[in-house]
């Protein structure tokens, strides 16, 4: 009787824990750039302005994949881009991650690299 008692003891509690499947990180911005960001954007949520070699506070997200919406604007013009779709794409694990920006001046190209934290 005991065995059974035990079984039913523990599926009790694996049924009790809460698994909607839903992904949370940590996000923040770095700007490896010599030029300050403005209006920092990251899908939807704005960061601010971030000065050259400045790291952003964290930003609690749900569900993200390893790229996203961008928007920051330097030197009066706005860069970024819009992801189309993220078929093939999977979604990133729970943690901290950080985006970080990098700005060509000379070719006014904006590009970013994914860093696990």
């Amino acid at each position: 009787m005991k065995p059974i008692l035990y079984v039913l003891a523990v599926l009790l509690l694996l049924s009790c824990s809460k698994d909607d499947g839903t992904n949370e990180v940590n996000i923040r911005l770095r700007n490896a750039s010599g030029i300050k960001f403005e209006n920092a954007t990251y899908n939807e949520v704005n960061f601010g302005d971030i000065e050259p070699g400045s790291t952003t506070e964290y930003r609690l997200f749900q569900n993200q994949y390893s790229y996203g919406s961008v928007s920051i604007t330097i030197e009066g013009e706005e860069y970024g881009w819009i992801p189309i779709d993220f078929v093939g794409e999977s979604l990133l694990e729970n943690g901290n991650y950080t985006f970080v920006y990098f700005f060509d001046s000379t070719n006014k190209v904006l590009s970013d690299n994914l860093v696990k934290d």
